[in-house]
């Protein structure tokens, strides 16, 4: 017995009517129209076509319905998400967590188990590391960020406080010559005084801040 039909390209051979059985229900029983992707029963091609192929489907999850059915015919259970889904699954049907749960949108095509192969499972973990570095870069970023800001803050008020906390040259030397002035006025205030006998021989005058008079 042979078979010509696609989607294989050569002839395929069977030695009983039972393996041809076999590869006609695996190969070409639930085989999508749209896709040509292969299933496993008729109620995964439901799901299959529902979730990839069905506009309406498509529309009501826009609205953000519940449209993802269980995997199990005789469960009315419906999900919002593929997630919710493969955790129901999980919780009240025993599914094992190795399970390929994406084979609703893949197919059996050239697979010998429904469970994951080490090459998707290699990809998910891969996936999720990915995503953990770039949440952890963008943290990293925003943090670079405020103490780029920061540190821009600091530039520009910095020259602002080194010129009200720096002593100014100028400054100083202005205020010495005051000071030096005012020192020759009182010098000058004391002789002249003094050469009018104003002041008895016993006072003078103290220079300096406690400016004031003295006896002797």
């Amino acid at each position: 017995m042979k078979c010509s039909l696609a989607p294989h390209p050569e002839t395929l051979a069977f030695t009983t009517f039972e393996e041809f059985e076999v590869h006609y229900a695996q190969i070409h029983t639930n085989r999508c129209s749209e896709c040509r992707k292969n299933f496993p029963t008729e109620h995964f091609l439901g799901l299959h076509i529902g979730e990839n192929h069905d506009p309406l489907v498509a529309a009501r999850k826009a609205k953000d319905e519940k449209t993802y059915r269980c995997f199990v015919e005789d469960c009315d259970k419906v999900c919002s998400t593929p997630q919710k889904r493969r955790m129901h699954l999980q919780a009240k049907h025993f599914f094992p967590r190795d399970y390929d749960y994406f084979i609703v949108n893949d197919g059996i095509d050239k697979r010998s188990s429904m469970l994951r192969t080490r090459h998707r499972r290699a990809s998910s973990a891969a996936s999720r590391a990915l995503h953990r570095n770039q949440k952890n870069g963008g943290v990293q970023q925003e943090q670079q960020s405020l103490l780029q800001g920061a540190a821009h803050v600091q530039d520009t008020k910095g020259p602002d406080i080194e010129r009200i906390t720096s002593s100014d040259p100028a400054g100083e030397d202005a205020a010495g010559t005051s000071r030096a002035s005012r020192n020759r006025d009182m010098e000058e205030l004391t002789s002249t005084m003094s050469a009018l006998k104003f002041v008895p021989p016993s006072v003078r005058f103290t220079r300096g801040r406690a400016a004031g008079l003295s006896r002797h």
